[in-house]
């Protein structure tokens, strides 16, 4: 038998339509695009091929008198066990030559600045003084985070950086290539920080290699919440994503069906906190999952019953608790085993019962909220566009105390031992205390 005759009977055993090259390449081409579909619905390769875990499981210091990250916990909670002061004196202010649009963390009678004018100082918490400074020549509008020997922190061009605490000298440095607005939250030994490339990173928090990035399709410029083995992210589109912190995996897609503009979620026990835009506040279950094809079929259902053609209201999977409390409310909640505390641009100051969302109080304090409320003991800490600080009683929503700084306040307050730290547009760090110190 001759090659021809040969290579003849070959092509006789393939079906017809596989001897027509255009076809088989268009089926090859189906073939894939179908295939890869499936990879991404299922999430296949960060279950098959998981990424590294951390070299460590450190975390911001939770003792008393610190206050080590942007949320003080990992879980975003801004809340803190130790009682505010009743601030009557200015005890020192630290300057700079723009306004301070974030908070400082303190750990170990230290306060650590990543400020708006370039700058990542650090200062004796009792004196104000540096101790010492690094110059990034970029500006920052997030909170660094103070883990073990280091300083995490990150400038609006999008380079995250780690210094040794003591020393000031670079340990890592991470360029995102995107602008970031976020703080660096860490938990289990990991940095979690989104991003204007619409993505979610983890960083190793000692080694600063990369663990995974997964996508969230709109900008991330708030801090997310982390809490057992997930991760809470409120990106500025209407979705709200838990990822898992194993290995990037999307674990639920929970549709607001509202835009959002820059608020973070709060993580509580085993419900996350997070409002959007036409004064909602959300709790959903943040160990819930979605299944392949679940938001779509959600979807459909959800137009079935505008149309009036089935009856009752699709429920998403994670759905707690949602309530319209009117108002925008922008800004990160504050929350509590029992409350979660909001405030509206307006000036109205609410909180609602953690597990049903029933409103507990509402309190009217005059002027614009630009900052993010806090919890220190049971005093609510509000600092408003008037300049005033606030501290409003958590339980009946009474006004304790007012103490003005003369300048809007623009860095939300936090509380670390005896003393109140706040920044305002005046460029100033102030450091608030009772008498007697």
């Amino acid at each position: 038998m001759d090659q021809d005759q040969a290579a003849s009977i070959r092509g006789r055993r393939l079906p017809k339509f596989l001897r027509r090259p255009v076809l088989t390449a268009v089926l090859a081409i189906a073939f894939s695009l179908v295939f890869w579909q499936l990879v991404a619905i299922f999430d296949v390769v960060p279950r098959v091929f998981p990424p590294a875990k951390a070299s460590g499981d450190a975390i911001p210091s939770l003792a008393p008198g610190d206050w080590g990250q942007v949320g003080r916990t990992a879980e975003n909670s801004r809340f803190t066990p130790d009682n505010a002061p009743i601030p009557t004196q200015i005890k020192w202010t630290f300057p700079t030559s723009r306004p301070i649009l974030s908070s400082p963390s303190v750990v170990d009678g230290r306060v650590y600045l990543s400020s708006d004018d370039g700058r990542l100082v650090v200062l004796d918490a009792e004196s104000g003084d540096i101790i010492w400074e690094y110059f990034t020549d970029a500006r920052s509008s997030s909170s660094p985070a103070i883990v073990g020997d280091l300083v995490i922190f990150a400038v609006r061009p999008g380079l995250v950086t780690a210094l040794d605490r003591v020393t000031g000298q670079v340990v890592w440095e991470v360029d995102l290539e995107s602008p970031v607005y976020a703080s660096p939250v860490v938990g289990d030994g990991t940095v979690f920080i989104g991003s204007g490339a619409s993505k979610l990173f983890a960083i190793d928090a000692l080694t600063g290699e990369m663990r995974w990035a997964s996508p969230t399709r709109d900008w991330i410029v708030a801090p997310v919440a982390f809490a057992g083995d997930t991760v809470v992210v409120a990106s500025q589109g209407r979705v709200v994503n838990i990822f898992d912190v194993k290995n990037g995996r999307h674990r639920l897609k929970y549709d607001t069906g509202k835009v959002r503009f820059g608020g973070a979620p709060s993580i509580q026990g085993n419900s996350t906190y997070f409002s959007s835009d036409g004064g909602l506040i959300w709790a959903i279950d943040r160990e819930a999952q979605s299944y392949p094809l679940e938001r779509f079929i959600f979807r459909v259902k959800l137009n079935l019953y505008v149309w009036q053609l089935i009856s009752g209201r699709p429920v998403q999977r994670g759905s707690i608790w949602s309530k319209r409390v009117g108002g925008d409310i922008n800004l990160p909640l504050a929350v509590t085993e029992d409350a979660v505390f909001a405030a509206k641009e307006n000036g109205v100051v609410i909180s609602r019962d953690a597990k049903t969302g029933k409103e507990i109080w509402s309190t009217n304090v005059k002027s614009g909220v630009g900052v993010p409320p806090i919890v220190a003991g049971d005093t609510l800490l509000v600092g408003l566009e008037d300049g005033n600080l606030l501290g409003i009683d958590t339980t009946t929503g009474n006004m304790l105390w007012e103490f003005s700084i003369g300048s809007q306040i623009t860095g939300s307050p936090i509380v670390a031992g005896d003393t109140i730290y706040v920044g305002a547009h005046d460029g100033n760090l102030y450091a608030l205390t009772a008498n007697g110190r």
